[in-house]
């Protein structure tokens, strides 16, 4: 018999989930705010984005899509309200150009920094790897040097678009 104080075990998961989730978030914020000054540190779009880049850290690339869409139409949101009114001088692009957040997310997206590169395990698993997680050294560096080449590039091209 339950009552109605017994927490259902697959709701008390989801919600350890989104307790893990949000503990991550934040930790992601200095992060966040040195590859994304322009959002504004209460926006939508730094949620999904966290989201996103936490889900690609695992390796789980399926899962960090919907919040990767999220996080653009988040972004396109917020660029439609600086086309609207111009936010400390920062205007908007015009509509059907990504702007610079966009830009650099999807870099960062693409790139997908991943420290358990499941899908590779997985696959080396079922052809019959005597070691499938080898390989995770050879991703961890791989992933990084990606993302940070990608950060970098996405850097330099702003800096070139504003001379």
């Amino acid at each position: 018999m339950t009552s109605a104080f017994t927490v259902h075990p697959t709701r008390s998961s989801a919600l350890r989930l989104k307790l893990y989730l949000f503990a991550l978030s934040k930790k992601l914020e200095p992060l966040l705010t040195f590859l994304f000054p322009s959002i504004p540190k209460d926006h939508k779009a730094r949620e999904y984005i966290s989201t996103n880049m936490i889900a690609n850290f695992f390796g789980l690339g399926w899962a960090a899509t919907p919040a990767g869409i999220k996080a653009m139409e988040e972004l396109e949101k917020l660029e439609d309200e600086r086309r609207k009114s111009p936010v400390l001088g920062k205007r908007g692009v015009p509509k059907g150009i990504a702007n610079t957040e966009m830009c650099t997310f999807l870099i960062v997206n693409i790139s997908s920094l991943q420290l358990i590169p499941i899908n590779i395990i997985a696959y080396r698993t079922q052809y019959g790897s005597t070691n499938p997680t080898r390989i995770v050294g050879a991703a961890i560096l791989a992933t990084t040097v990606s993302t940070a080449v990608g950060v970098i590039f996405a850097w330099v091209m702003e800096r070139v678009k504003k001379v």
